[in-house]
């Protein structure tokens, strides 16, 4: 019976997932057309600073910042920047 609960235990643990997201609007300016997008990689160094994003769409004047975080296991973070 223990061998049961500590298998249901850890497989829900291992199977449980959380997903946080946050807007947010700079400058008050117009959101723009470009989209810039920096991801977080699961081995290695990554860069998922809003500058990272901005450089990747090509943005100058960022107009919103979006930034999502998933964690299964490993924490994910995704940062969206909208602009000219």
């Amino acid at each position: 019976m223990k061998k049961i609960l500590l298998i249901c235990g850890v497989s829900c643990a291992l199977l449980s997932s959380c997903m946080v997201s946050q807007s947010y609007q700079i400058t008050g300016g117009p959101i723009g057309t470009k989209t810039g997008k920096a991801k977080s990689k699961f081995i290695g160094n990554s860069d998922t600073s809003v500058l990272a994003a901005a450089k990747n769409g090509k943005i100058t004047k960022i107009g919103a910042v979006e930034i999502t975080s998933k964690v299964f296991i490993i924490p994910i973070t995704t940062t969206k920047v909208y602009g000219e």
